[in-house]
């Protein structure tokens, strides 16, 4: 089974062949506690993280963090509801799980030739102001190192809703040691090796041509100091999309990271009428303890 559910901690706990993935629901928050080479499923989970202060947004490493809520890094998603106002706050309703990999309508993403090739999460947070609804999805593969993520952003209220921000994934980091990875160029030069350390700010990469290219590639790796491409940690963001993206590195005072990945934020706006939905493209997370050679093959694999 690659999804296994604390319900006491209320911890879910994803295993991707030789890799986990950890999120607890902190104060009514889904909190990003851990991501790196397996671990077994027990008791202890509940004490991964090691944030020194989780009672304070600013300092929860969050999975889907929001706009006006005392968060003052990006957020991942920001809505402008009917009276003008462009805070909500999303909390943990509940979850599913599917057995398999969803198909995504009218969007490209990877898929599973069986279900037991993958198993899906389903997170589902709820604004009780607005009745904006959010369905994290996590898709976790069996045999690959890879978490396929996306977001469904539900206006379950009465009134309209103008998204101004909707990513497809955010991970939140307590180091900040890290070089970013990314590829660069042009006609005739294309998918240039680039990489340099993340430091205080941020580190970002886009398109706004309307399409992605041979400039920037929608994809951003983050590794260990010492990585190379046979050992060291790395972790991949892959968005599964031809359009706009943009994939942000920001490093706080607190020396945290908070990576994302998704639809452009520049000139996007998207009118969401009273129970419609929109769905967001899909980002592919890779991780490696074998270098950005290791990385690089489980994005080839999954992708063939």
């Amino acid at each position: 089974m690659s999804i296994l559910v604390d319900e006491s901690a209320l911890l879910f706990h994803l295993q991707a062949n030789d890799s986990s993935y950890v999120i607890q629901i902190v104060n009514g928050y889904p909190a990003h506690q851990y991501w790196g080479s397996k671990l077994r499923h027990g008791g202890n989970l509940a004490n991964l993280s090691n944030a020194p202060d989780q009672a304070f947004l600013d300092r929860l490493p969050q999975e889907y963090p929001q706009y006006g809520s005392g968060d003052f890094r990006h957020p991942a998603y920001q809505a402008q509801l009917e009276d003008g106002s462009r805070v909500t706050e999303l909390v943990y309703e509940g979850y599913r799980i599917v057995p398999g990999k969803p198909k995504l309508e009218g969007l490209p993403s990877v898929y599973a030739e069986s279900d037991e090739e993958a198993q899906t999460l389903v997170l589902l947070l709820a604004d009780a102001y607005s009745g904006l609804t959010v369905e994290l999805s996590y898709s976790v593969y069996e045999n690959l190192n890879a978490i396929a993520r996306s977001a469904r952003i539900v206006n379950g209220g009465g009134g309209k809703v103008r998204l101004l921000r909707a990513l497809s994934a955010s991970v939140d980091f307590n180091r900040a040691d890290f070089d970013a990875v990314y590829l660069a160029g042009a006609w005739s030069r294309e998918a240039q090796l680039q990489r340099r350390p993340v430091g205080p700010g941020g580190t970002k990469i886009e398109s706004r041509r309307g399409m992605s290219g041979h400039q920037l590639n929608p994809f951003l790796a983050l590794a260990s100091r010492d990585a190379d491409e046979e050992r060291g940690e790395a972790y991949g963001f892959s968005f599964v999309y031809s359009g706009n993206f943009a994939a942000e590195a920001e490093v706080d005072p607190f020396q945290t990271t908070r990576v994302s990945i998704g639809l452009n934020p520049f000139d996007f706006a998207w009118e969401l009428p009273a129970g419609d939905s929109f769905q967001t493209p899909e980002a592919v997370l890779v991780y490696s303890d074998g270098g950005l050679g290791d990385m690089s093959r489980t994005y080839h694999k999954l992708y063939r």
